[in-house]
């Protein structure tokens, strides 16, 4: 079984980990029935995964013990671009769904932006959603064995994703678009270090998004003759960047 555990309570140099959090503490004692002795591997969300066994199972904490570090990010891994998923927030829980099939494929930021055919108004929500969105990030790590926990940011207006963005290697817009480029010629013969994706609403992006995209020099992507729903979109460029890039 695979858990995740931050940081500051794991000890290498007294070969334990502390878990503390509650809803750890349940899932392992009373959803799993782990007890002592049972093997468990243990991710930090910044780059190190470890293998240990349970040593106490106690009310507001378990102890595990060190076995191993199995695995540290940048020690003998191909490098792969970073990447950013600018999602506009679409309707109902679909958010919930994207974010966590982003973190499947690789995403290794998201980013909720409002734009001008963005439904929901989460003013007075805003820090609740993007508590939810980020225990979902950890959940879906946890089942797909990402050892680096990519991150949610606060919600952002769609000018200040766009200033965000400039400087990435390569920008994928997504939109209905006249002018908008096969997404394969876009990705063909690049090799960046950092990716931003742009998804829009239900509705698409604006005709005045656009231009203001095209102003900042992104090309606006074609994603094929169907049109995607906004809770797709973004879901098929990664799985294509994966294809790409091999991540």
């Amino acid at each position: 079984m695979r858990f995740y555990v931050s940081p500051e309570c794991i000890f290498p140099d007294k070969n334990i980990i502390e878990i503390k959090d509650r809803s750890e503490i349940h899932h392992i004692r009373d959803v799993m029935r782990l007890d002592r002795g049972a093997a468990v591997d243990i991710f930090d969300g910044k780059s190190k995964e470890f293998s240990g066994c349970i040593e106490e199972v106690n009310k507001d904490s378990i102890i595990i013990k060190i076995l191993d570090i199995k695995s540290v990010v940048g020690e003998g891994f191909k490098p792969s671009p970073t990447i950013t998923l600018y999602q506009a927030i679409p309707k109902k829980n679909k958010m919930d769904f994207i974010i966590e099939k982003a973190v499947e494929l690789g995403a290794d930021v998201i980013v909720p932006i409002v734009t001008e055919r963005t439904v929901p108004d989460i003013k007075d929500k805003a820090w609740k959603k993007k508590e939810r969105w980020s225990k979902i990030v950890m959940a879906s790590s946890k089942q797909c064995g990402r050892v680096k926990l990519p991150l949610v940011s606060d919600i952002v207006n769609f000018k200040e994703a766009l200033l965000k963005a400039k400087d990435s290697g390569l920008v994928i817009f997504a939109a209905i678009d006249k002018d908008a480029k096969p997404l394969k010629s876009l990705m063909k013969g690049v090799n960046p270090d950092s990716v931003s994706i742009f998804v829009g609403p239900e509705g698409d992006f604006s005709p005045k998004e656009i231009s203001m995209a095209t102003g900042y020099g992104f090309e606006i992507a074609s994603l094929g003759k169907l049109i995607l729903k906004s809770d797709t979109a973004g879901v098929y460029i990664l799985a294509c960047l994966a294809y790409e890039y091999g991540f």
